[in-house]
This record gives C-alpha cells, sequence and structure tokens, in this order.
C-alpha cells in the first residue's frame, strides 16, 4: 500500500466513488460529507471512528509511515489504521508534531478546543482529550504514573522531573504521559505484562531513529556491512523510578529487551549494548544507550523495547 502523508484531521481531499444500486440510482461513497460506518467508505479505505471521515486503512506497520508505524484498530472501529505511539516519532517526521490522544494521528498540538474533534477539549499540553485522564490521554490509556500532573510547567534538564513516573516532561516544557504499546506486532500481552501505577521498572520516555546509523558492534558482535546485512541504529533514553538509580555496569541493567517483528526477545545488555555506549546522567536516574541492529531488511524494519516492570515503545527504523 502506498505510505500516505497525513495533515491536521486528515483533511485531504477524498475522491468521489460512485457505483449503481437498483434501478439505475447510485450511492455516494467518500463523498467528503463524513460516514458513519465502514460500508460509506471506498476501496482500501474505512470509516475513522473520531474524525467520522473516510480514512486509508492498513494491513500491517509495514503499510504505514514511520511516525504513525502501528497497524491497529482505533475505538470502536472494525478497519484497522496507521496509528502513532508517541510524540517523539511525530516530531521527527514534522518539528513539533504531536500523537494526538483523540485521533491517534499525528498533528500539530490544538490551541483552542476548536482544533479537536466533537467531544474533545484541548488540554494545556496541545493534545485532545475526552476528560477520562487527567494526562490528556497522551498515554494512549495506559497511565502508570501520577495522574495530576498534565500541563504543569517542568524542565527538561531531568526526566522526569516535576511529572512523576509514568510521565515526562516535554517540548513543551510542561508533563504529559508517557506511551506503552502493546498494539504492534512486536509487542503482545502475551509477551509483556501489563504495566500499571503499580510497577516499579525503568521508563523509556524518548526513543530516537539514529543518523546516521553506525558501524559499531551489533547482534553476535559483527559489524552489520560485514555480515552483508544493514544497519539499523536506535537510541534510548529511559529514567528510573524515584529513589532508585542505573547500575554502573550494563550487564546489571534490570531486563532490558529488545521485540522482533516475529515477537521474539532479545537482551539488550548481553547482545547489542556495547560497555562505552551506555550513560548514566542526572545522578544515575536517567540513562541513554545506543546500538546497532542488523537486517537482511534493507527498506525499513519496525522494532519493540521495553524494560522488565517498565513499558514498552515501538518505533520505525530506516537506514540512514
Amino acid at each position: 500500500m502506498t505510505q500516505l502523508n497525513r495533515g491536521i484531521w486528515l483533511s485531504a481531499a477524498l475522491s468521489t466513488v460512485l457505483f449503481a444500486v437498483g434501478c439505475g440510482g447510485t450511492t455516494e461513497l467518500d463523498a467528503g460529507s463524513g460516514c458513519t460506518t465502514d460500508a460509506n467508505c471506498g476501496t482500501g479505505k474505512g470509516c475513522h471512528p473520531v474524525l467520522k471521515t473516510c480514512v486509508s486503512t492498513c494491513t500491517s506497520g509495514s503499510d504505514c509511515p514511520a511516525s504513525e508505524k502501528t497497524c491497529a484498530k482505533i475505538g470502536s472501529s472494525t478497519a484497522t489504521f496507521c496509528t502513532c505511539a508517541t510524540d517523539a516519532l511525530c516530531g521527527m517526521a514534522v518539528p513539533n508534531n504531536i500523537c494526538n490522544a483523540a485521533t491517534k494521528q499525528c498533528t500539530a498540538k490544538c490551541t483552542s478546543n476548536a482544533g479537536c474533534p466533537t467531544g474533545f477539549t484541548c488540554s494545556a499540553a496541545g493534545n485532545c482529550t475526552n476528560g477520562s485522564s487527567s494526562d490528556a490521554g497522551a498515554d494512549a490509556g495506559t497511565d502508570a504514573g501520577t495522574n495530576t500532573d498534565a500541563g504543569v510547567a517542568c524542565s527538561t534538564a531531568n526526566q522526569p522531573d516535576v511529572c512523576g513516573y509514568g510521565n515526562v516532561c516535554g517540548s513543551a516544557m510542561t508533563c504529559e504521559g508517557i506511551a506503552d504499546d502493546r498494539s504492534c506486532s512486536n509487542i503482545t500481552s502475551s509477551t509483556r505484562p501489563a504495566w500499571t501505577s503499580a510497577s516499579t521498572g525503568p521508563v523509556i520516555y524518548r526513543i530516537i531513529d539514529a543518523m546516521p546509523d553506525d558501524t559499531m558492534l551489533a547482534a553476535g558482535g559483527a559489524v552489520c556491512a560485514a555480515a552483508g546485512q544493514t544497519a539499523y541504529t536506535v537510541e534510548i533514553f529511559a529514567y528510573m523510578p524515584p529513589g532508585m538509580t542505573f547500575p554502573a555496569n550494563k550487564s546489571n541493567l534490570p531486563g532490558f529487551f529488545y521485540y522482533t517483528s516475529t515477537g521474539t526477545a532479545t537482551d539488550i545488555p548481553g547482545n547489542l549494548l556495547e560497555a562505552a555506549r551506555y550513560q548514566r546522567y542526572a545522578n544515575d536516574s536517567v540513562m541513554s544507550t545506543r546500538f546497532t541492529l542488523c537486517s537482511s531488511t534493507s527498506t525499513g524494519i519496525t522494532a519493540g523495547f521495553g524494560f522488565t516492570n517498565g513499558n514498552s515503545v515501538c518505533i520505525g527504523l530506516t537506514h540512514n
């Protein structure tokens, strides 16, 4: 399926498709006036349950752009759409874009309720919420942290600053929720238990498709090019719960895993991470890692990452 650029509210003009019914009558599909069911939409499209507009569907993450790499149902939808997981991925595609909590699409931040779908309001952090969570739904409905800090002013110098476990100080210098992504094929409920407010694991708050891709050692100690494979380098940032710190040695990291597209888990410290690429900050409560994945696929991969008792994040990686 051709990847599509999705603008705010996916408002690109939709083509009109007609088909004959009954005695020479016609019924309009994708007429641009909205939809109520998938039957109102043409081939390859479904009715987005929030936007009430016909939107292109997907069958897997490979149909989607890197910023909206998860192919999943949205709310009550029967069709599957390309959906986003984190503000970071959306911002990489278009600077300052966020993962809209209402639509699960990458959009610009809202500035008023008029910028949100019907039934949703614009939060102080610039995201659209239905009010079911004080974190404005920015964490895809799985909030493991303090639920009273959305929109609170904060500093990015030390995550999560005043925002509390399960949240992060975002680019707007206000608190927002962290995504916990188990809707991509890499991470499922059978391989990763639910992340809740009772969890005690590290929180992944930022993930980057690193540019350019390194020639550092990767899985099995081989440089990707030497193995005839394509390199995909990723950089991951995480913080510990209050009162806890990251270990001095990477080998003591608490259950840090890479999940392939088939769900296979690989221990990152033991198989992918070089000691020099593990760094600690902010009195050892924050860490960053940088490592390379080797793949026989040269057109891009979807990778999943997570900590034991922590959150999970999926990202689409391209070779740079």
